[in-house]
């Protein structure tokens, strides 16, 4: 599994450790619930990679650990205690306090009793763990958006959304002669009587993961197999012996959905659904799987392409799931137009600790795509999240990546102000920011430029993702990565977001005008927070499927837009200083 550390949490000062990101390989938990003594003991293993940054991983687990092993050598589990990093109660991680080399392998062992998790506990679903007479046991992972500390680290070691990691499960259930069952979205075989081996694929984040386990006789369930576009998909649907709600009728809905959704949006990610009709309002999104209320059966159906099909790599990017799903929720064909009168609206934090979703993410989120549709048409979005899912389904993506997205495949910059004020949360800048490349290296800020034109030392290729200062030409049938360092004058105004938009142009006798020369781009870059005097280089891949294999002389083209600073129309690389040329050939 290839990590996007772009989308992992920086190198973070906490408690003076530099605590760092990590890819977890996998890991490996053997849990066994005793009925006759009330408990539950967990012995789990991770392993992890460090991320390209020395210093002290970090990770979370909502339990309280008794013993601790670092690489086989015991150690005190003081030394992987929760810390505070700024998020309120609840937002807390796991740094483990040793500093550990850049790309090196480790594993973390832990011994605990396991109990409700010190979570966030509200919804009307919570995690729950718990013994009734037989003994019979309940364990829900009662996973939740809008709840702290309610993904996978509730009950196990687990890294952060933006990672993806195989899980390996062990159950066993011992102290009573009640025959029990596990409901998953994982590979259930059983190994023994009440006991279970659960596979969880690599694919996965800390937010996929679906378990139940209950008394056999407490539920019951029904299955079919349906005939998708794109393949075939086994339906199974639980519910509890005391729920009325005919399971036959949940089948054909469910089918339904499933059918109409890829249509809609391409294919279904997997090759089944497990749905859990847990008798509470609501409901929960799982990959290839959803707890829920009837209710709320289409909408966490829809959740199986944007939220746990294609996943948002952090907790400040998960509005975005929930605010499309929930414009589908009845029609999506409202449009709604923007209002720039409106105030200033804040969807993605990007802070890289937040623990909950937006909880506006439903209304103010959906009243966005509102204003997308609205924008580039109805139909139109439909297409453009539909291509969204089938080029990155099963990986997670960034609210930058979505705009990207957004963008370089309608080709409209005014959506870089819909983002900055409406999912972004900033206000109009005042002044306006001054955004700028140079020409050539002794160029300074002119609106009217003189001297060459032709080959900006702000724009750059390379062949690999390094942002390296030397230009390469562009290699065929390869990706490779095209860079702009963007300048905002002294005299301007702070610049909270911009984007830069790239295209490739071949000569046609004319010298090259915007819009129609820089449109449709191949890529777009987003950055933030550029001061005034300051420069921020940016980076996009150019997909090895776009990049010419002829000859013929062409030029890379960029240019930069910001809320209230975009280039003019009809103009110019030598007049517009927001645009800028590298010929190729």
């Amino acid at each position: 599994m290839v990590v996007d550390f772009t989308t992992a949490p920086p190198p973070t000062v906490v408690d003076g450790l530099v605590a760092v990101p990590v890819h977890v390989e996998g890991l490996r938990a053997h849990v066994r619930l005793d009925g006759s003594t009330s408990t539950a003991r967990v012995d789990v293993t991770m392993m992890y990679v460090v991320g390209p940054t020395p210093g002290s991983p970090i990770f979370d687990l909502r339990q309280e650990v008794d013993r601790c092993w670092l690489d086989d050598r015991l150690i005190e589990p003081d030394l992987v205690r929760p810390r505070d990093v700024g998020e309120g109660l609840f937002g807390s991680i796991r740094v483990l306090q040793a500093v550990q080399a850049a790309g090196s392998s480790h594993t973390l062992r832990f011994q605990y009793r396991m109990a409700t998790p010190r979570s966030q506990l509200d919804g009307t679903y919570p995690p729950a763990l718990e013994w009734y007479a037989g003994p019979r046991l309940r364990w829900s992972f009662g996973m939740a958006d809008l709840y702290a500390g309610r993904y996978l680290e509730a009950w196990l070691p687990s890294n952060l959304q933006f990672d993806q990691f195989p899980i390996e499960l062990t159950i066993r259930i011992a102290g009573t002669a009640v025959p029990h069952t596990v409901i998953s979205n994982g590979t259930v075989v059983a190994i023994d009587d009440n006991a279970w081996s659960v596979q969880f694929p690599p694919w996965f984040t800390s937010m996929s993961p679906m378990l139940e386990v209950r008394a056999a006789d407490a539920v019951e369930r029904a299955c079919v197999t349906v005939q998708l576009r794109s393949s075939s998909v086994v339906v199974v649907v639980w519910k509890l012996v005391t729920d009325p709600t005919s399971l036959a009728e949940q089948l054909e809905l469910i089918a339904m959905l499933l059918a109409g959704n890829e249509t809609s949006f391409g294919a279904y990610p997997g090759d089944r659904f497990v749905c859990f009709l847990h008798g509470a309002s609501g409901g929960m999104e799982y990959a290839l799987g959803a707890t829920t209320s009837v209710s709320a059966l289409r909408h966490e159906v829809l959740h199986s392409w944007f939220a746990r099909g294609l996943s948002p790599a952090s907790q400040a990017d998960a509005w975005w799931d929930e605010a499309f799903t929930r414009l589908n929720d009845n029609t999506s064909d409202r449009v709604q137009h923007f209002d720039y009168r409106e105030r200033a609206v804040e969807l993605c934090s990007r802070r890289p600790f937040q623990r909950r979703t937006a909880p506006n993410s439903y209304t103010d989120g959906c009243r966005f795509f509102l204003g997308v549709a609205a924008t580039l048409g109805a139909d139109r979005l439909r297409v453009l999240m539909r291509e969204l899912h089938e080029s990155r389904f099963r990986t997670t993506v960034s609210t930058p990546y979505l705009e990207s997205h957004l963008i370089t495949r309608s080709g409209d910059v005014t959506l870089v102000d819909a983002f900055h004020r409406f999912v972004y949360g900033f206000d109009d800048p005042t002044p306006s920011p001054r955004l700028w490349f140079r020409n050539t290296v002794d160029h300074d800020y002119f609106d009217v430029w003189t001297g060459a034109h032709c080959d900006s030392p702000d724009l750059w290729i390379t062949h690999t993702n390094d942002a390296g200062r030397s230009h390469q030409s562009p290699r065929p049938c390869a990706d490779n990565w095209l860079h702009a360092r963007v300048r905002n004058h002294r005299t301007g105004g702070d610049c909270r977001h911009f984007v830069v938009t790239f295209a490739v142009a071949g000569a046609n006798g004319h010298p090259f005008c915007y819009p129609d020369d820089f449109f449709p781009c191949i890529a777009t870059a987003v950055g933030f927070q550029l001061a005034p005097g300051s420069s921020q280089v940016v980076s996009a891949r150019w997909p090895a499927d776009a990049v010419p294999t002829g000859g013929g002389k062409l030029s890379l083209l960029a240019a930069v837009h910001s809320r209230r600073c975009h280039p003019s129309e009809w103009s110019h690389v030598w007049n517009q200083v927001s645009l800028v040329q590298k010929n190729l050939t």
